[in-house]
């Protein structure tokens, strides 16, 4: 099973998260939601999707990748139809939460399909994986954009329509090997490999990512304002910014298997730091694309190469339960980062955050120094 049939049924059922943001705040907002009511709805499927796949994984394990990552797909495109035809803002909440839960399932079957088919190669495989889930994370508000122009219910009926495009190809392509044998979940062997040092290494690299992103991505806008600009200015930044982090999730893969992760993951620390300084002392929006850029390309390697360190040392009979957990644990800090800058930001402003975001990066390099090479 090639690897780029997995990225593509990636990218497709990951625009499922995106697709319809565009068009949700005014949707919920005919349908009666107040601001607070909106945020929930906008932030519904993200939630899920954290929470569930702690345990999915372990589903993907005992009862078959391949089967899991039908009914994962199947949801998907099932919720988003639906989406399409709801009249009240609670349940398009309910489609939402559910929408997450089909993303929570898919996501660690297929973590656990690419660790099974890597032989030697998890830098490259897991490269394409992230990259073109990133890529769904650029294109999927464009599309959803522009078909919101035609009807803000028409980006869930195109959603839910390639859903089931791809659980008929998961069905039809997706076969062979470990896919079909089920692994009992096993707590203790999970508990063991957790309860390895390293493993919150390969964690806390992969954190830096989820730390930062979500703070830059919620006070940059602020300050790119703030400095007179417009929004398809900060559109074009954020757009490029999210193509250096798939660039990065790409490449540096496939490098890492020639020459190891821990010099890309050690390169990639003090980067970060450099770049959210940067971004504080610019004035002008091309020295914060240039600095944007840079955290893209650097957060896009260190992210990957956390996940990528944790499948190197993982078994592949219960690689989707490992992964997926690592996964979830790993996500659970976007929701905290926000928290921590909103209530830092009362104390040291908005434009100290940016420099906060670069914080756990600092704690990571000498870590990243003292970290053994995974790649054998």
């Amino acid at each position: 099973m090639p690897i780029h049939l997995l990225a593509f049924l990636t990218f497709v059922l990951f625009l499922s998260t995106q697709i319809g943001v565009p068009s949700l705040p005014r949707l919920s907002a005919e349908m009666g939601a107040n601001p607070q009511e909106m945020a929930a709805v906008l932030s519904s499927a993200l939630m899920t999707l954290v929470a569930l796949q702690f345990i999915s994984g372990a589903l993907a394990d005992r009862y078959g990748r391949r089967a899991v990552l039908v009914v994962g797909a199947a949801l998907g495109g099932l919720t988003s139809l639906l989406c399409a035809f709801v009249t009240q803002w609670q349940w398009l909440l309910a489609l939402r939460v559910l929408g997450g839960a089909a993303d929570a399932i898919a996501m660690p079957a297929l973590l656990g399909l690419t660790a099974e088919i890597s032989e030697g190669k998890q830098g490259a495989f897991f490269g394409v994986l992230r990259s073109s889930q990133g890529l769904s994370f650029i294109v999927a508000p464009s599309i959803g954009g522009w078909l919101a122009l035609y009807s803000l219910r028409a980006p869930f009926i195109a959603d839910g329509l390639l859903s089931f495009a791809a659980c008929a190809a998961i069905f039809v392509f997706v076969r062979g090997g470990k896919i079909e044998t089920g692994h009992a979940l096993d707590l203790r062997e999970l508990a063991r490999v957790f309860s390895q040092r390293r493993v919150w290494a390969f964690a806390l690299f992969a954190v830096v990512d989820n730390f930062a992103f979500p703070i830059l991505a919620a006070f940059l806008p602020i300050k790119v304002v703030a400095l007179g600009y417009v929004e398809w200015q900060l559109a074009a930044m954020l757009a490029i910014e999210a193509i250096g982090f798939a660039a990065a999730s790409f490449f540096v893969g496939r490098f890492s298997d020639r020459v190891g992760r821990r010099p890309f993951v050690i390169i990639a620390q003090p980067l970060i730091v450099v770049a959210c300084v940067g971004l504080f002392f610019a004035r002008d929006l091309p020295m914060m694309i240039v600095w944007y850029t840079l955290f893209g390309l650097a957060s896009g390697t260190t992210f990957l190469l956390g996940l990528v360190m944790m499948a190197d040392v993982t078994p592949r009979e219960r690689a989707a339960t490992t992964l997926g957990s690592f996964d979830a644990m790993i996500d659970l800090v976007i929701f905290i980062a926000p928290l921590v800058a909103i209530t830092a930001s009362g104390v040291i402003g908005t434009e100290w955050v940016l420099v906060l975001a670069g914080l756990p990066a600092l704690a990571a390099f000498p870590i990243a120094l003292a970290t053994r090479e995974t790649k054998i």
